[in-house]
């Protein structure tokens, strides 16, 4: 179905069949960090089934992928905003007018882009909040077996949390939408360098393994 389309000049491309936020069965995920590290697992985290995972990429075999997301932290402070192989998703702020919380994640703003675009007087009152990573090398197999759906709805009767975790999603959907056809080169070229190449660098998933570890746990499940 998506063959010819997803693959050119040998290639394979990954593509977007629709940027959807997907929770992903947490079976699944402690099944694969058994076999990839790199796969994160927190089974001391009461609310890891509510992580939310951004998908879901096509490579030219029909098969499904998700890219994970990862809350931010103080680690994240050093990474710069965007690579081959991450995205800082954040938003600016104004710290004399928004609220901050203990445990948010506040960067100075060096991006002149962005910098570009404040009022050079007030520049010194804005800075990123760093709302999530969304790391492509973690990227990893699924199909509608292993993953829910997350519909985003926001109304006046939801519990705080539920409603403060919805209009995190929509922050971070609104900004990994317009960069859609970025994420897919990169996710493509990550993906095409591990199979073409056979090595699986530093830091990155071993996609074969896990497409095998992903057979092997359907024949499991029955």
């Amino acid at each position: 179905m998506y063959s010819n389309e997803n693959k050119k000049d040998g290639q394979i491309r990954m593509k977007f069949e629709k940027v959807q936020f997907v929770y992903i069965d947490i079976n699944y995920l402690e099944y694969l960090h058994g076999i990839e590290p790199e796969i994160f697992f927190d089974k001391n985290e009461p609310n890891y089934k509510l992580k939310p995972h951004l998908g879901i990429l096509l490579n030219n075999e029909g098969k499904e992928f998700v890219i994970p997301l990862t809350s931010g932290k103080d680690k994240h402070k050093e990474w710069a905003d965007v690579t081959a192989s991450w995205y800082r998703i954040y938003e600016v702020i104004d710290i004399t007018k928004d609220q901050v919380k203990p445990d948010d994640v506040i960067v100075e703003i060096k991006n002149q882009n962005i910098l570009s675009k404040i009022d050079k007087n007030k520049q010194s009152d804005y800075r990123q909040r760093i709302l999530a990573v969304l790391d492509l090398r973690k990227m990893f197999p699924v199909d509608e077996s292993v993953y829910k759906k997350v519909e985003i709805n926001v109304s006046s009767d939801m519990p705080r949390s539920e409603m403060q975790r919805a209009f995190l999603m929509i922050k971070e959907y609104n900004f990994l939408t317009e960069k859609v056809e970025e994420i897919e080169k990169k996710a493509t070229k990550i993906y095409d360098k591990q199979i073409t190449k056979n090595k699986v660098l530093k830091y990155h998933c071993d996609y074969r393994k896990l497409e095998k570890a992903f057979e092997e746990y359907k024949e499991k499940q029955g």
